[in-house]
């Protein structure tokens, strides 16, 4: 099992700047209380939950047969799906 420190290291920038935006917008939530900034937090939410369940997919090889690309694709449609409701609601 060869893991690139190059993979690792895009995995962790990568859950941090989702972490950091997630952070800011679970802030602007609990500041608004409104359904829109819910729906909003909750994608974004969805986003940082995927971030980290990537990381142990580089050393455990069955997560990769668990989470194809197209696990990846639906999770990555249903957090898109909630930011927009979130973008659309009035």
């Amino acid at each position: 099992m060869h893991i690139e420190i190059l993979d690792v290291v895009v995995r962790v920038v990568l859950v941090l700047a989702t972490g950091f935006i997630f952070g800011i917008v679970f802030m602007t939530y609990l500041r608004l209380r409104s359904s829109k900034m819910l729906f909003i937090s909750i994608g974004f939410g969805i986003f940082l939950v995927h971030a980290l369940i990537s990381i142990p997919e580089l050393f455990v090889e069955e997560f990769r047969v668990v989470l194809t690309e197209n696990v990846h694709l639906l999770i990555h449609l249903l957090a898109l799906i909630f930011i927009a409701l979130g973008i659309l609601k009035d």
